[in-house]
C-alpha cells in the first residue's frame, strides 16, 4: 500500500522544490527514489472476503512484511461503503499488546463466518454497523485515532469509488471468494487491480499459519500526511500531522518533513516539528506536526497540501492531502450583519463552534450535539425545483473525535428531525437541499411545534422571498428538557428564530435604516401547542430573544439603529 502515486510526484515537482538539511531537493529525491514509497511499512490486507451466501461472511487477513515483530496494540480495522468518506466501524481496535511475528497472518472474521479456519478476532457485523458491501466497498488498517489516524494499508474493491488512498481498487471478489495479495500476501505496488487475486474458494489464514517472510523488508521509508479537522472554516485551524515511520536496513537518520502549504495563505517550504511545539503532542515520537490556521478571508472551496518526508540516506516519500475550506458564497454570507455568539472556527471552542457551509453557518455545540443556532439568507434565488432528499446522515465536516449524531438516534425518541435552515428554503439545487439534512442542522423538536407555528413561520418567510425581498435568518434552540440517544443529545426547551427583512438590492449592510424590519419568534417545545396555531401567536421582538439566549444580533449596524429595530414590535 501506499497513497502515492506517479501524478502525485509529478504535482508536487510542478508544485514546489523542497530542499533537505543535506541540500538535496525533494524534486531530485522523488524521481530517484519512487519506488520506495510504494510499499507499507510492515503490515497489509492481504487477504478479504465481504460476504458469500450469508450476507455476512465476511473476514478481513493481515500479515506482517517486515522483518520485525509488530504489536498491533494502538491499530484499528475500519470499513467505508462504496461512496463513503468517513471510517465504519472500527470492526475491531487492538488496546492490548498483540504481536503478529515477521511474516506471520492474523484472521479478523464477523460472528458470521463459516469458514474451516478459526479467527484470531471475532466483531459483530450489527454492533459496528459494518458489514462489507459484496459489491464494492474499503478497508482500511490505521495507526490511531477514527478518520485521522494513519492509513498504514488500505484496499478498495468494486464499485468503490472513493475509498481511502489507493490509485486503484480489485475486482469484488465474489460469493464465498477472497482476493488475496500476490506473493503469499507479500506483492505491494499501490495498484490493488494488480496487487489482488481471486482465490476460489477463500483460503484464510491466522495466527497459527506458518509465517511467509518478504524480502526487502525494512528498506522502505513510510510517511503518511493527516489534518484534524479536515474541513475548515476562514480564520480556523487545523493539525496536520504526518506519522513516519524509519528504514530500518540501514536505519533512518536526521528525519525532515516540509510542507508546501501556499494555497492556504502559509509558506511553500514549512517544516513540520516532532519537538512538542508548533502542534506536536508528543516530542521525539515520529509524529510531525504544524497547527496551520486558514486566512480569516479565504474563499471557500477545496485547497490541496503537499509534503515530503525524508532521511540522510536519501530516501524520501511524497504526499498529498485534500483540505476543504468553508466559506459563504461571494455576496451570499448570512453572518453580515454579525456574528450573535462570537462563534470561532477553533476546535478548542467546542461548544461554540462556528462552522460554515455554502448553504448556511452556524454555531455548534458539542456538548447538546445540536447547533446553538443556524443562519442563513433567504431570497427567490435559492428557490427552484429540486426535491426534497430526506437523506439525513451525520456531518463529517465536526472535527475528528467528536460524536456524529446519526439518523438513528431519534428514532423513538418521541421528537422530529427539526429543521434549523428548512429543506424549503434550499431548493435550487439537489446538492443544496441535501445539504439541510445534515444532523448538525437538526434538532429534536416537539412534533406539535415543528409542523404547527414553526413551519408556518417557515412558509411566510418564503412568501416574503417571493415576493421581492431578502432575509437574513438565525434560528435556534434554548434550554434544557433533557437529552436523546442514551444522553447524547438536549432536547431544548424552546426553540427561537430571528429575522431581518430587506427588500431585493445591494449593500445589504449599508441599506439598513431606522424602519428596517426585524422581529422573532418564541416557541415553546413542549405543552398544548395546536398544529394549527397561527406563527404571530409566539411573535416577539429581537429585543426578547436576545434576553432569553443571551445573543446579541446585528452588531453591525449602527448602534441606534440595532437598538431601534430590535426593541420595535412587529405588527404586520
Amino acid at each position: 500500500m501506499n497513497r502515492y502515486i506517479a501524478g502525485v510526484f509529478c504535482l508536487l515537482i510542478a508544485a514546489t522544490v523542497f530542499y533537505f538539511s543535506d541540500g538535496v531537493s525533494f524534486a531530485q529525491t522523488a524521481e530517484e527514489d519512487v519506488s520506495a514509497a510504494l510499499v507499507s511499512p510492515h503490515l497489509v490486507i492481504s487477504q478479504f472476503q465481504a460476504g458469500g451466501n450469508d450476507a455476512n461472511d465476511e473476514f478481513v487477513e493481515i500479515h506482517n512484511t517486515s522483518s520485525a515483530p509488530i504489536d498491533l496494540n494502538g491499530f484499528r480495522l475500519v470499513y467505508r461503503s462504496a461512496a463513503g468518506t468517513s471510517d465504519v466501524g472500527p470492526l475491531t481496535e487492538w488496546t492490548t499488546s498483540t504481536v503478529i511475528p515477521p511474516g506471520g497472518f492474523y484472521l479478523v472474521a464477523s460472528n458470521s463466518y463459516d469458514g474451516g479456519v478459526t479467527p484470531d478476532r471475532i466483531y459483530s457485523t450489527s454492533a459496528c454497523a459494518c458489514s462489507m458491501g459484496a459489491n464494492g466497498g474499503g478497508l482500511a488498517l490505521r495507526q490511531g485515532a477514527q478518520n485521522i489516524g494513519a492509513v498504514i494499508d488500505s484496499v478498495g474493491w468494486g464499485t468503490a469509488t472513493n475509498i481511502f488512498v489507493e490509485d486503484t481498487v480489485a475486482t469484488a471478489p465474489g460469493n464465498n471468494n477472497s482476493k488475496a495479495r500476490k506473493e503469499s500476501g507479500c506483492q505491494d505496488t499501490d495498484n490493488n487491480a494488480n496487487d489482488f487475486e481471486t482465490l476460489t474458494p477463500s483460503a484464510p489464514r491466522n495466527a497459527s499459519t506458518a509465517p511467509v517472510p518478504c524480502s526487502g523488508s525494512g528498506e522502505t521509508l513510510f510517511a503518511a500526511l493527516n489534518a484534524n479537522p479536515t474541513t475548515i472554516s476562514a480564520g480556523g485551524t487545523t493539525l496536520l500531522t504526518v506519522t513516519v515511520i524509519p528504514a530500518t536496513t540501514p536505519p533512518s537518520t536526521h528525519i525532515t518533513v516540509v510542507g508546501n502549504l501556499s494555497l492556504i495563505g502559509g509558506s511553500d517550504n514549512q517544516a513540520f516539528y516532532d519537538d512538542g511545539t508548533n502542534g506536536d503532542v508528543t516530542p521525539g515520537d515520529n509524529v510531525f506536526s504544524y497547527l496551520a490556521t486558514i486566512p480569516a478571508d479565504a474563499s471557500g472551496g477545496p485547497r490541496l497540501i503537499v509534503a515530503a518526508a525524508a532521511d540522510a540516506q536519501a530516501r524520501a516519500v511524497a504526499m498529498q492531502l485534500m483540505l476543504t475550506i468553508n466559506a459563504p458564497l461571494p455576496n451570499d454570507d448570512p453572518l453580515l450583519f454579525g456574528n450573535p455568539s462570537n462563534a470561532t472556527p477553533d476546535v478548542a471552542n467546542e461548544n461554540n463552534y462556528l462552522m460554515h457551509k455554502p448553504q448556511y453557518s452556524l454555531s455548534y455545540n458539542r456538548s447538546r450535539a445540536t447547533a446553538n443556532w443556524v443562519a442563513w439568507r433567504l431570497e427567490s434565488s435559492w428557490i427552484g425545483g429540486a426535491s426534497r432528499q430526506d437523506d439525513y446522515r451525520p456531518d463529517a465536516d465536526l472535527p475528528a473525535g467528536w460524536y456524529r449524531v446519526e439518523d438513528s438516534d431519534y428514532s423513538g425518541s418521541g421528537y422530529d428531525r427539526g429543521h434549523m435552515c428548512p429543506s424549503g428554503d434550499r431548493t435550487r439545487s439537489i446538492i443544496d437541499n441535501s445539504a439541510t439534512f445534515l444532523m448538525t442542522n437538526m434538532v429534536p423538536q416537539f412534533g406539535p411545534n415543528n409542523q404547527g407555528p414553526w413551519e408556518k413561520f417557515e412558509t411566510y418567510s418564503r412568501e416574503l422571498a417571493a415576493a421581492g425581498n431578502e432575509i437574513y435568518i438565525y434560528s435556534g434552540v434554548h434550554g434544557q428538557l433533557g437529552t436523546i440517544a442514551g444522553g447524547r443529545i438536549v432536547v431544548p426547551q424552546y426553540t427561537w428564530k430571528v429575522i431581518l427583512v430587506l427588500p431585493n438590492g445591494d449593500n445589504d449592510l449599508r441599506r439598513i435604516t431606522k424602519g428596517t424590519r426585524a422581529l422573532g419568534i418564541i416557541v415553546p417545545n413542549f405543552g398544548p401547542i395546536a398544529s394549527n396555531a397561527p406563527w404571530r401567536n409566539f411573535r416577539v421582538t429581537v429585543d426578547e430573544v436576545e434576553l432569553l439566549t443571551g445573543h446579541d444580533f446585528f452588531t453591525n449596524i449602527g448602534k441606534n439603529t440595532q437598538e431601534l429595530i430590535e426593541r420595535r414590535r412587529d405588527r404586520e
